[in-house]
């Protein structure tokens, strides 16, 4: 155990946190013996609730470096919550352990319904998770044991809602992590943290919350990359479609940067959306989202698959399937990820159907001006022999820029942290919310 003569430290976290349909995607930065320490993370969007208090079998308090700091403790986290906006105390397991953990209740987000996300309690547990791991990491870091008082976090973060929610619910949503201006006392959210032996509390607090729409946030990433991301854009365009690169022929990096009227298609697992910049602005009549992502594909894949008689194909649910495909397989599994990326493929064609007719929609109202297209999103590698061709089509001469998975499907958690800093960096030093908060 750790000194408490830390007991009153408060940590200082500033994150972006991007809760997709399908995977949490953020950055947290914090810091350790003065100085910046940032953590990313990567985790299905998905948790295992039982009633149970604790782990069957709790690590023990020794381990804590090597569990919380050199493993990927945030795909482990077991946690509780006393929280208004969390309902009941269920012990909680997170990520890919939440993937192989039985449990009473397995949540993930629904794909086929028209639940808010701004509604569902998933968002806000996965939020208040990570945030609380990452004061865990960052004090396990320094001190070398868990500590033996309550942790202490003040949150700045910038999160993401779907296009349509955001128009409509990004100040109440803002507003349920940091408490409304002018309360008496700001909303204090409680994370007990119990994968040890010894339960870890941490108090958060929420100073401001930026809320950006989906698509956008990666937009703003895209700029602030720069010229090396858009040479890096050009190169792979001209390697691997020359003829979509004759569009920009003449067309340098810097060039590229300066764009000001873009249209985005955003990919995810339960949405597509098409975040629409004019003149450099955020455009939110042109904008749109499709209720419809990659995870509507793997789901009618998997209703395919109970059906098709081949008992090799048994996935308990989309999240394990999506996991499945993103592994590289085994020789002793190559048959079976074939036959499974099959049922996903064909189900695939026709979301790309849909994804093509709602882009021309966006297309019909601002397409006159548009320069580039960007597609970019977590669900966009998986189907990008099939959607790329469509979107091409339907843009005509537009340059349709395909960003490469590796890092476009985290480019909205870096636009987010952007957003969250330059807040953080405006605010007075005061100790009072800033104005921004639940904007």
């Amino acid at each position: 155990m750790s000194n408490s003569s830390t007991a009153e430290t408060t940590m200082q976290l500033t994150g972006g946190i991007d809760v997709g349909n399908g995977y949490v995607k953020g950055v947290i930065r914090g810091a350790v013996n003065g100085e910046k320490i940032f953590d990313t993370i990567d985790l299905p969007s998905a948790v295992v609730s039982t009633s149970r208090s604790t782990p069957k079998v709790p690590e023990a308090d020794s381990d804590a470096r090597k569990i919380v700091v050199e493993d990927d403790f945030y795909n482990r986290l077991a946690a509780s919550f006393t929280t208004p906006l969390v309902g009941h105390s269920d012990l909680r397991t997170f990520g890919r352990a939440a993937l192989s953990t039985p449990g009473s209740k397995f949540t993930q987000f629904e794909v086929l319904g028209a639940r808010s996300k701004a509604d569902h309690e998933l968002s806000f547990v996965l939020v208040l998770g990570v945030f609380a791991a990452k004061a865990l990491r960052d004090h396990v870091r320094e001190h070398g044991a868990l500590p033996d008082h309550e942790l202490r976090a003040t949150v700045r973060t910038g999160l993401a809602l779907p296009i349509a929610e955001y128009v409509q619910r990004r100040h109440a949503f803002a507003a349920q992590f940091v408490g409304r201006l002018g309360a008496a006392d700001p909303v204090v959210h409680m994370v007990t943290i119990k994968n040890f032996s010894t339960p870890v509390t941490v108090r958060l607090q929420f100073e401001d919350v930026q809320v950006l729409p989906e698509g956008a946030s990666a937009q703003f990433a895209i700029t602030d990359k720069g010229a090396p991301l858009a040479q890096a854009l050009l190169d792979d365009l001209i390697a691997s479609d020359p003829e979509e690169a004759a569009k920009l022929s003449g067309v340098t990096a810097e060039l590229l940067v300066g764009v000001r009227n873009t249209i985005g298609v955003d990919v995810g697992e339960g949405t597509v959306n098409f975040p629409v910049f004019t003149d450099g602005a955020f455009n939110s009549e042109a904008a749109g989202t499709l209720e419809q992502g990659y995870g509507t594909a793997l789901t009618n894949a998997l209703d395919r698959m109970s059906t098709s008689g081949d008992k090799d194909l048994r996935f308990k649910n989309r999240k394990t399937l999506a996991d499945f495909l993103q592994q590289e397989p085994s020789v002793f599994l190559q048959g079976r990820y074939d036959r499974a990326a099959g049922f996903v493929s064909e189900e695939a064609e026709y979301l790309c159907d849909e994804v093509g007719s709602r882009f021309e929609d966006v297309l019909a109202e601002i397409g006159g001006t548009t320069e580039v297209v960007y597609v970019y999103g977590g669900g966009s590698g998986p189907i990008k022999e099939i959607l790329r061709p469509v979107l091409q089509k339907a843009a005509g001469g537009i340059p349709v820029l395909y960003l490469d998975a590796a890092y476009s499907r985290h480019l909205n958690r870096e636009g987010l942290y952007l957003a969250a800093d330059t807040v953080a960096q405006n605010a007075k030093p005061t100790g009072k919310r800033s104005k921004d908060a639940a904007a």
